[in-house]
């Protein structure tokens, strides 16, 4: 009995010990993400190799901008780090996140519950309505008084988005298009080969700016989404710290002035690099023209995606 009540003392304790080295480890992993980025001098934020403006693209010399690489660029100045941007494939974010070749994820990421089952996300920093934008000149017929769910009827989305997810359940007889980018989707609405489509704020603005009697709005806001900060499962205080930021930004007005700078002016425009889009997202009037009544995001990008 002695030695059996021995050995139970001697296998609790192991197993205690192993618990507190376990708890020991948890907790040191809980401050990798953010204590390494510290340590390194730099955090390595994920963001998207695709141009998709406002949130993401360049400028004339080559260089990032956007409202998600002012995000990113500010998070790490008070983090006191430099920011390391990592372009990826949008697809392949949340796997390099994973495994650690990144600390973070800003890139107009959208927080979904099926994202949420491998990683953490903070609380939004912003919103983004998406809405139906149809083209007047090709209603087909059943489709003039505002019912655009009819056979006949082609509605241009992204593919593999969340627009191309949510608008097959608004959608029951009208043809959902998927296309390779927000580009070549507008490219194809704008070349009367699709009847409508599915774009984010502020598309519809510089969609209608080009040609006010033929594009409007189709109905109002079909859905929003929100845009987080995107961590490792193990990082539950930094996620706490960016939190914190986000929350002061949002107090102090810094996030609603960048957002109103990306999304609510043009003034950005002759910042761009021509070769990268400049002409494709330049309404045809003015750079300086104010966005169309009612297409704004609400305050409630964007990514967005």
């Amino acid at each position: 009995m002695k030695r059996f009540l021995s050995a139970a003392r001697h296998t609790i304790a192991g197993l205690a010990g192993a618990a507190l080295l376990a708890m020991t480890m948890a907790g040191s992993a809980h401050a990798d993400a953010m204590e390494d980025a510290i340590k390194r001098g730099s955090l390595r934020i994920g963001i998207a190799e695709e141009n998709f403006l406002p949130w993401i693209g360049r400028n004339a010399d080559g260089t990032l901008l956007g409202f998600e690489v002012d995000v990113a660029r500010d998070l790490a100045g008070v983090l006191g780090v430099d920011a390391d941007f990592v372009e990826l494939p949008f697809d392949d974010l949340s796997n390099h996140l994973l495994i650690g070749d990144i600390d973070v994820i800003v890139s107009a990421y959208s927080v979904t519950s099926e994202r949420a089952r491998s990683l953490l996300y903070s609380i939004p920093y912003g919103e983004t309505d998406y809405w139906l934008v149809v083209d007047k000149s090709t209603l087909p017929e059943g489709a003039d008084e505002g019912e655009y769910d009819v056979e006949g009827y082609k509605v241009g989305v992204m593919d593999d988005s969340i627009a191309e997810t949510l608008a097959g359940r608004l959608f029951n007889q009208a043809e959902i298009v998927a296309l390779a980018d927000e580009a070549a989707a507008r490219d194809a609405f704008e070349k009367g080969e699709l009847n409508a489509i599915i774009v984010p704020t502020p598309y519809p603005t510089y969609i209608m700016l080009r040609n006010p009697d033929r594009f409007l709005l189709g109905s109002d806001s079909l859905f929003g989404t929100s845009e987080a900060v995107a961590v490792r499962p193990d990082s539950q205080r930094f996620v706490n710290f960016i939190n914190a930021w986000i929350i002061e930004n949002q107090a102090s007005g810094r996030l609603a002035e960048a957002r109103e700078y990306w999304f609510g002016s043009f003034d950005w425009m002759d910042r761009l690099d021509e070769s990268a889009g400049e002409s494709d997202e330049q309404p045809a009037d003015s750079p300086d023209s104010p966005p169309v009544e009612n297409t704004e995001e609400p305050e409630s990008e964007g990514e967005a995606n």
